[in-house]
């Protein structure tokens, strides 16, 4: 790590995203972010992506619905996930949701 990296990011540092994820911290190969009281409603409507980075996820609470590559899973608060790079993949909210997800590389910097 270089003198300038970022070592630490307290609560009242992080920022949000343009879908409504806490930015929790980045390091030079990946990020982490936090999806916190996520509603159904927030979802309802959500149409299949596909990004440039991979995704794990852990599930803190509540339940969602994850579709990848056609699989869907239903995920509630102790699961686990893995989406792919470039995996076709959607998910929604059943009951509001927190969940923190690694991207590998960062979310905000995939091309």
């Amino acid at each position: 790590m270089t003198q300038s990296s970022t070592y630490k990011v307290s609560r009242s540092e992080t920022t949000h995203g343009q879908h409504g994820e806490h930015r929790l911290i980045r390091g030079q190969n990946s990020s982490m972010r936090l999806w916190h009281n996520e509603q159904p409603a927030d979802t309802a409507e959500k149409q299949p992506s596909l990004n440039s980075y991979e995704t794990l996820g852990y599930v803190i609470s509540g339940r969602m619905e994850l579709t990848v590559d056609g699989q869907t899973l239903t995920l509630e608060a102790g699961d686990s996930y893995f989406v792919p790079s470039g995996a076709e993949h959607v998910y929604r909210v059943l009951e509001t949701l927190t969940a923190v997800e690694v991207t590998t590389p960062p979310a905000d910097q995939a091309g």
